[in-house]
């Protein structure tokens, strides 16, 4: 008898073995009992895109909906102050990964906690999971940018800040500023530009899945700014996006549901969404030394008070902007006390890649060079990009850089 229980025994445990790995093959991960972990979240500054991630042995593909709670003094219920869904990706070892993006335009600086709840099919949400805390302390405001957007307007007006070219799976805070008053609610809508969908065979499952491009919409409030204007904004996560080119559109909540994006007061910006690469989740791998993902074509010694296209070829993506800048390529530095200054003639810009033939795109940059003082320059083009909100740069992974004369004029 005891032979034949050590058998039931191990009948049960193979068992529990084949289910266990048929689990791992169609999810990613294995699930008795629901675990949910939140990576450690660093301090952040009020305003900020703060982005909220973590592991899980829940099914990839499923959500997690995050609580954003005023950390109570005492023991107790603290005051919600926002929230966001999290969404579940496919991890590379044992466990998946996810990863919520929150604004915080609209929280004040304190001490937060984070709340994570399940969410099943029907957007019902289960017990909470796990629990982090956080804080926002004061944002330093930047005396440059108070001086480029102190202007004054005497019509309405609502204004996005250009959000640019993201891949899919980035999470951005898109964001601007208007002259209505404060407290003034606004309607935003990011509504993809085609009809396109993709169509997608997961490589351990077999399973088909169709996805459409999503439409968001959702409802923001001006609030004031360091710069005498009312500021905005909203979080993106581009997760369940479909590579394309969407519509951002931010209008007083107060239009006509035919008239939006037509009439009113109302702004409306470009934002591109790519592939991402091989695990369509991940940001791109470094790539080894300059002009390889991107080349420049050659630059010939050219003459003053001319305009000029320097033209290239990249392996980037089609609808990827790119970063070009002209600076001298020796610059001079004078000392006045303890202050240094520097001097020098630059220019730049960005463009956009399009395109091309075989594995090869192209991109284009056209240069004024009418005010530049005779001397030797650098060329360079990157897929760098600047922070619209906070006008920082924010690097990239590959470059390729030129030199060039410019001579006596004629």
């Amino acid at each position: 008898m005891k032979k034949k229980y050590l058998t039931y025994a191990g009948i049960v445990a193979a068992a529990l073995l084949v289910i266990m790995f048929a689990g791992i093959l169609l999810s990613g991960s294995f699930s008795v009992f629901s675990s949910v972990t939140i990576d450690p979240i660093p301090d952040q500054a009020a305003g900020d895109l703060v982005v909220i991630t973590g592991t899980t042995n829940r099914n990839a593909g499923t959500r997690l909906s995050l609580d954003i709670i005023a950390a109570p003094a005492a023991p107790g219920e603290g005051t919600r102050v926002g929230g966001t869904d999290a969404f579940i990706v496919r991890g590379t070892g044992m466990s998946n990964t996810w990863s919520g993006a929150l604004d915080t335009s609209a929280i004040p600086p304190g001490e937060y906690l984070v709340h994570a709840y399940g969410m099943n099919e029907t957007i019902e949400r289960s017990g909470l999971l796990a629990t982090s805390r956080f804080t926002l302390a004061n944002a330093t405001p930047d005396p440059d940018k108070i001086t480029r957007m102190g202007e004054i307007h005497k019509i309405d007006f609502i204004r996005i800040d250009r959000p640019g070219t993201i891949q899919r799976g980035d999470k951005l805070l898109i964001s601007g500023t208007t002259n209505l008053p404060n407290g003034t609610e606004l309607l935003y809508l990011v509504v993809q530009q085609s009809n396109t969908s993709v169509f997608t065979v997961d490589p351990k499952t077999r399973e088909k899945d169709q996805r459409e491009g999503l439409t968001r919409s959702g409802l923001v409030t001006a609030i004031p700014g360091d710069d005498g204007l009312n500021h905005w904004s909203f979080a993106v996560d581009s997760t369940e996006f479909i590579p394309d080119r969407y519509e951002v559109i931010v209008t007083q909540d107060t239009v006509m549901t035919e008239d939006i994006g037509k009439k009113g007061t109302f702004d409306t910006e470009s934002l591109t969404v790519l592939d991402a690469n091989a695990d369509r989740l991940t940001p791109p791998a470094p790539v080894s030394g300059p002009c390889q993902a991107i080349t420049v074509d050659a630059l010939p010694d050219t003459l003053a008070n001319q305009r000029y296209t320097i033209t290239g070829t990249t392996s980037l993506q089609p609808g990827t902007e790119l970063l070009f800048q002209v600076i001298p390529a020796a610059i001079e530095f004078t000392m006045s006390g303890n202050n240094m200054t520097a001097s020098g003639m630059g220019a730049m810009g960005d463009v956009e890649v399009i395109s091309g033939t075989g594995d090869m795109n192209t991109w284009s940059a056209d240069l004024d060079l009418v005010p530049f003082p005779p001397s030797e320059y650098v060329f360079n083009v990157s897929n760098d990009r600047i922070d619209p909100r906070t006008y920082d740069t924010i690097y990239g992974n590959t470059y390729c850089s030129k030199k060039f004369n410019i001579s006596g004029g004629l």
